[in-house]
């Protein structure tokens, strides 16, 4: 509900760039990084949906 007046914090992640860092770590570690920080979390499916 707050997001509509301008709360982002929920969206975190994709904000500062989650996505785009695990794709650099997966490339370094050719596909087997297990650092990786949004697969796990509570906004990938949120990512997903809006960049599929």
């Amino acid at each position: 509900a707050a997001e509509v007046n301008g709360y982002t914090a929920t969206r975190h992640q994709r904000e500062v760039g989650t996505g785009y860092f695990d794709l650099v770590a997966q490339a370094v570690a050719g596909g087997e990084s297990s650092t990786t920080a949004l697969a796990e979390s509570t906004e990938a499916a949120q990512f997903a949906a809006e960049h599929a």
